[in-house]
């Protein structure tokens, strides 16, 4: 019996032996045996994501019902509604924007400056924020997650805009471009009726002080310096001089330096007679007088004479002039009346005048209007045909009562160290006959119009004033079809200036320091605008 059992327990003991050496040899389980260790972490893992994904959205949902309860609220404000009003507006749109938050704790609503510093509330702050306990974080925390949300909108009450910058192109980019180190003070304004995001566009440390910057589209934010007001995404912006058209002068120029000279101009007191004379002549060839002078007139006078330097006071002299008279044509045979005038008298004053030398140009159309010497304009309309507009280092151009109208291309070009003193035509002077010779109604729209690109024309993108320009100008310079830089050293001093162009571009160390000379003050031109505005700011 004792046997048998022995042998029994040894089968058994053996029999384990061999089956847990067998198992031993196996690793199927492994992998039960990490899942099982990793479980936790997995579980967790998943739980934490799907409470993130609820934090996510419960997020997005508040931010952007603050969003629109901050632009809700500043639209009441700039629509005028008073005290404490708007806030019923925030909370309106607050509530009508929350469908999964339900949890809101915590709404402040109030009105603050932006930019910090600016000395008015222009903006309403909406800030909500609630506490709401998820599953497993919970778990882990003992308490709930609290997820908040804050807006802010900034409201601008609709003006009509005007300016002294003006970039008139409906759509390009960087309309208005200050870039480099330039200097600008105006306090006039500039506007930009391109409808582009980049509208306007600020580089380097550029100072850009015009009170205001209005737009079609964006401005850059480098602009909001705490004293600049901006004003983007502005309707109803329009072009103040695109009704208007040039005026022309079709008499052909050129210009011409001379060396200068000395013109003796002498009074004389004395008869003046006047002659008629007929004259005749086969087939317009070989006039010949016919008869004898006849004495039409004679009386007791006193002119002036172009007179020689040896001209002295109580000369005798004596001058004549004869006009040719109209041709009439009896057959083959052509007839003529002309008039002579003769002065014979004693000089009694003697005038000097001396010119120096330079160009002295006179109203017309110019193929090229080249400044290569000094030169002083007569009062009048200059017309340039597809050539430049060029002042040369070195010399002045002065005008008073001028005005330039650019036409088939034509382009201007203000180089370094050259000086420049241009004033606009009066009303007097637009419709005298000897000087603008214009009607009315064109003088008073063509007001203080100094250069007048014409829109036809396909301009000129590389219209420049460059280098240290001495510049004393008044009036509107119109460039619809160009690009206008200012670049160099130019220090521009400008008397009520206005600058209208296709696109501005003020760069490098430009010195733009006064718009308005003699303590006057530069209201620009009207753009129009008047729309209210309201924009996120954060």
């Amino acid at each position: 019996m004792f046997d048998g059992l022995n042998l029994f327990g040894g089968k058994m003991l053996s029999t384990f032996n061999r089956t847990m050496r067998r198992l031993a040899g196996q690793n199927s389980g492994n992998a039960v045996l990490l899942v099982a260790a990793g479980l936790p972490a997995l579980i967790g893992a998943a739980g934490l994501g799907v409470d993130t994904a609820q934090w996510y959205m419960w997020k997005r949902e508040m931010q952007y019902a603050a969003d629109q309860a901050a632009l809700a609220g500043a639209w009441a404000k700039v629509g005028g509604v008073t005290g404490d009003g708007y806030k019923t507006r925030v909370t309106q749109e607050l509530n009508s924007n929350l469908s999964q938050v339900s949890f809101i704790s915590s709404t402040t609503i109030a009105t603050a400056p932006w930019p910090v510093g600016n000395n008015q509330d222009n903006s309403v702050i909406v800030t909500v924020s609630g506490t709401k306990r998820l599953p497993f974080s919970s778990f882990l925390t003992n308490s709930g997650v609290t997820i908040a949300a804050r807006s802010q909108a900034t409201y601008q009450a609709g003006r009509t805009f005007t300016s002294c910058l003006i970039a008139v192109d409906p759509h390009t980019k960087g309309a208005i471009t200050i870039g480099g180190n330039a200097y600008v003070v105006a306090g006039c304004g500039a506007a930009a009726l391109s409808d582009s995001p980049d509208a306007v566009i600020k580089n380097g440390g550029a100072v850009f002080d015009v009170g205001w910057i209005v737009s079609a589209g964006g401005i850059d934010s480098g602009f909001d310096d705490g004293k600049t007001q901006i004003y983007e995404n502005q309707t109803g912006l329009q072009d103040p001089f695109a009704n208007l058209t040039p005026p022309t002068n079709n008499t052909p120029q050129t210009l011409t330096c001379s060396n200068g000279g000395t013109v003796y101009t002498a009074t004389v007191a004395g008869v003046t007679k006047i002659y008629s004379q007929a004259m005749t002549s086969k087939n317009g060839n070989s006039w010949k007088t016919n008869g004898a002078q006849t004495l039409t007139s004679q009386a007791t006078s006193t002119t002036t004479q172009v007179v020689n330097s040896s001209a002295k006071v109580g000369d005798q002299t004596t001058s004549s002039n004869t006009v040719t008279g109209t041709v009439t044509q009896s057959g083959s045979t052509y007839n003529r009346n002309d008039v002579t005038t003769t002065v014979t008298g004693t000089i009694q004053s003697i005038a000097v005048k001396v010119t120096p030398a330079g160009a002295y140009p006179q109203p017309g159309t110019y193929s090229d209007f080249t400044i290569s010497c000094d030169t002083v304009m007569a009062k009048g309309v200059y017309v340039i045909n597809g050539g430049l507009l060029s002042i040369n280092a070195q010399n002045s151009l002065t005008g008073n009562g001028v005005m330039f109208v650019l036409t088939n291309g034509a382009g201007i070009r203000i180089n370094g160290g050259s000086n420049v003193f241009l004033r606009p035509m009066s009303y007097d002077e637009m419709v005298d006959p000897s000087a603008g010779n214009m009607t009315s109604l064109q003088a008073t729209r063509l007001k203080d119009m100094l250069i007048f690109e014409d829109r036809n024309s396909s301009g000129d993108n590389n219209d420049k004033i460059n280098g240290n320009s001495g510049m004393g100008m008044n009036g509107t310079v119109y460039l619809p079809s160009s690009t206008l830089t200012f670049n160099g050293t130019a220090n521009v001093t400008l008397g009520c200036f206005v600058i209208a162009a296709g696109r501005i571009v003020i760069q490098g160390t430009a010195n733009m320091t006064s718009f308005c000379q003699n303590g006057g003050t530069n209201t620009g031109v009207v753009v129009g605008g008047g729309a209210n505005t309201v924009r996120l700011v954060s």
